[in-house]
């Protein structure tokens, strides 16, 4: 039984954490309805599995030319742009994962986030532009935005696609480039968390099961991505944050 429900997590994460609706909140939500205890470390090795199958999709775009001046100002930016979430996730961690991961703040924040991606996309598109002429500018605000994702219910792909609209980005180059941007938190915080609980905590047979599931469903979504229409895609997961959001308000309520 437990690992029919590590399979089901494995599947959601690979789904939502490319979708603008906020994996850990799902993935908190449907632990709870499996009643299987879903904490920081586990969160952090079902991540693991979208890092390595986001590397391989994007491999040829991070590490081809990777010597040329241009390419490793583009890997650099990225990584620089990281860093104020990887701090601000480091020192609040315990406050995130004892304070900010009850349903209601979930629920508050999907509805939140769902309204503002509703009304953004009713700006008018802008050309698309190729990924690796983001600027520095849009590059920091767009991992600012990251620490919002930080609150469950935020969704970091959502938030960092919205922050690279408003800063003049086309939005599929915003959503291309979330991905992207995502990759060093979503490296580097499972392998903090994997220190961190060692030895009282390793790598077990269902983690790893996880981790393989994460990954082959990531990728799968990647390849189903491209020829998904992203005409009204902020306004469609946006109505969907919004319902979900009322549906546990609701279900806490009665």
């Amino acid at each position: 039984m437990e690992i029919l429900k590590v399979v089901l997590l494995g599947i959601e994460q690979g789904v939502t954490e490319l979708l603008p609706i906020s994996s850990s909140a799902h993935l908190i939500l449907t632990s709870q309805l499996l009643d299987f205890k879903m904490d920081t470390y586990l969160l952090s090795v079902l991540h693991l599995g979208t890092t390595v199958a986001l590397i391989i999709y994007f491999w040829n775009l991070l590490f081809k030319n990777i010597f040329k001046k241009e390419k490793l100002s583009f890997l650099v930016k990225i990584v620089i742009s990281s860093i104020p979430a990887g701090i601000v996730g480091f020192l609040f961690e315990s406050f995130i994962e004892d304070k900010l991961r009850g349903n209601l703040i979930i629920a508050i924040s999907l509805i939140v986030w769902g309204i503002g991606m509703i009304l953004l996309e009713k700006k008018k598109e802008i050309a698309e532009q190729d990924i690796q002429t983001v600027t520095w500018k849009q590059s920091l605000y767009m991992g600012i935005g990251q620490i919002l994702a930080l609150i469950p219910g935020g969704s970091r792909s959502g938030i960092t696609t919205t922050v690279g609209m408003l800063t003049g980005l086309n939005k599929y180059t915003a959503i291309q480039y979330s991905f992207l941007l995502g990759l060093p938190l979503l490296f580097l915080a499972p392998m903090y968390e994997i220190i961190k609980e060692y030895p009282q905590r390793s790598l077990n047979l269902l983690d790893i099961l996880g981790i393989i599931v994460a990954g082959i469903v990531t990728y799968v979504a990647l390849l189903l991505l491209k020829r998904f229409s992203k005409k009204k895609w902020l306004t469609v997961f946006g109505i969907y944050r919004i319902l979900l959001g009322c549906i546990v308000i609701l279900l806490l309520i009665l």
